[in-house]
């Protein structure tokens, strides 16, 4: 079986206006046929009618003569009504040939039964000599009056009859000229609209997703509809956004490797320390275990437990950070994530004497996040700060619990700060004002969109000369208590 496109099967926006084209092409050709066929009736109903009025107007000159006969006005009105008699019995045999409804049959089968009898009683009631004065003359004219009225009557019927049936087809023809173009018109203006509905909804939800992902929201759109051009349009886009997602996940991996290389001599001093300490530690124990007591045996390998404990501890955070993994939410504490982080550059920051201080509040409530996408914001933020501050600076963490349910932390340095034509981009990937090889642009696009994958924000505020803060927001766990951020 044959299987019509767009019809019974979805189609695509091209296939819906090819076949578009072909109904419309359709419509008028059909409308003009209708318009034709009913015009060519109109006009074959006015040709009737004139005849029709002929008919009548026929019977009312045979009435004429009729009248003239009885008052002996002309003497060949007898031969004239004879000849239109004829006449009438030709018209009413043409009309019964091109009349095709019962009602006017009818009305013509009346008319030729009493024009019959009108003809008869004329005949013979002309032929009479003296017909006013014979009876049956007398008798005979009531009868031909009387017959002549009534073919009259019937014959006025037919006319009217003949003009409702014309007025009838001009209604026929008004209506077929007005109100189903109207009502075509509609309906398809209610079809194109729902189409272009569709398509418009589509398109908005694609415009808003790539305003989302130019943003850094890395969300699919729905398929929904006929499969058609904006259907495949969405298909590729959602196909994108997992490609870009999962380059997005190289890159913060990438970028935990660079970050790593930023403040690896730190990492070396902050082990090198413990290790020396081990070693002089170890040195003292063999050089004086002879003459040391218990107690300050027990006490040197404490000492080198303990370095030992901070060496392994640098080295596992490092690991950690440095490590890929799924994302794996849970409920944590923002100050341990940021002593956490804070651990990781440390002696980096010394060594290019900035001070940094925190200012956490007490008994903050858990949020919920990967501890090490946290990680890795608070890393980057605070990396960004001293590389703006360069030597000699003060680096801040702030964190407080807001009124709308968020935990707000902010990192503030004492740097140059942001100039204002570069604020709205500073988000944007490869984005940088630093000198090139200095800088890949990606920091802050990471950092974004691991927050915005955390139902969380993050607003920036500087002036040049003074430094700048980034504020980040993070929801509150959802087993975390809205009042006093105790955990159930």
């Amino acid at each position: 079986m044959m299987r019509i496109p767009c019809v019974f099967n979805q189609c695509t926006i091209r296939q819906r206006l090819i076949l578009l084209n072909f109904i419309t092409v359709g419509l008028i050709f059909t409308l003009i046929s209708i318009y034709t066929f009913q015009l060519v009736k109109l006009e074959n109903e006015m040709v009737i009618m004139q005849q029709v009025d002929d008919l009548f107007n026929n019977i009312l000159e045979v009435r004429r003569y009729e009248k003239n006969i009885l008052l002996k006005l002309d003497k060949e009105s007898a031969a004239k009504a004879r000849q239109l008699l004829q006449e009438l019995h030709v018209n009413l045999d043409e009309l019964t040939l091109q009349f095709d409804e019962q009602p006017g049959n009818k009305l013509l089968l009346q008319i030729n039964q009493h024009l019959d009898s009108y003809d008869e009683i004329f005949n013979r009631w002309s032929a009479i000599d003296d017909w006013v004065k014979d009876a049956s003359g007398q008798k005979d004219s009531h009868l031909i009056r009387h017959q002549g009225q009534v073919l009259m009557d019937q014959a006025a019927v037919l006319v009217r009859h003949k003009r409702e049936e014309i007025s009838l087809g001009f209604k026929n023809v008004l209506f077929w000229l007005t109100f189903i173009p109207a009502l075509i018109f509609v309906c398809g203006s209610i079809l194109f609209l729902s189409q272009v509905k569709s398509i418009l909804h589509r398109l908005a939800s694609l415009q808003e997703a790539t305003r989302e992902l130019a943003a850094g929201a890395f969300s699919t759109i729905p398929v929904t509809g006929s499969p058609d051009e904006i259907t495949s349009l969405i298909t590729n886009f959602n196909e994108m956004v997992e490609t870009l997602k999962q380059k997005q996940e190289e890159l913060i991996q990438s970028k935990k490797m660079a970050s790593i290389g930023t403040f690896s001599s730190g990492i070396a001093h902050e082990i090198n320390n413990p290790l020396n300490n081990i070693s002089l530690s170890t040195d003292t124990l063999i050089e004086e275990y002879d003459t040391m007591d218990h107690v300050e045996v027990k006490e040197i390998l404490d000492d080198i437990m303990t370095q030992t404990d901070r060496a392994s501890a640098i080295v596992r955070n490092l690991l950690d950070f440095s490590r890929a993994h799924a994302l794996d939410m849970q409920l944590i504490f923002i100050d341990f994530v940021l002593h956490r982080t804070v651990s990781l550059i440390d002696n980096e920051l010394r060594i290019h004497k900035i001070d940094l201080k925190k200012d956490i509040a007490d008994m903050l409530p858990e949020v919920s996040g990967d501890l090490q996408q946290l990680q890795q914001v608070f890393l980057n933020l605070i990396i960004n700060a001293e590389q703006a501050i360069g030597d000699n600076g003060v680096i801040t963490v702030r964190a407080r619990k807001t009124e709308n349910g968020y935990i707000r932390t902010d990192i503030s340095d004492t740097g140059p700060g942001i100039a204002q034509e570069n604020m709205a981009e500073i988000f944007d990937p490869f984005f940088t004002t630093k000198e090139v090889g200095k800088g890949t642009g990606l920091g802050l696009a990471i950092v974004y969109g691991i927050i915005q994958k955390h139902g969380g924000h993050i607003e920036v505020a500087s002036k040049l000369g003074e430094g700048t803060t980034f504020s980040v927001y993070l929801p509150v766990g959802v087993h975390a208590e809205v009042e006093g951020g105790v955990q159930e």
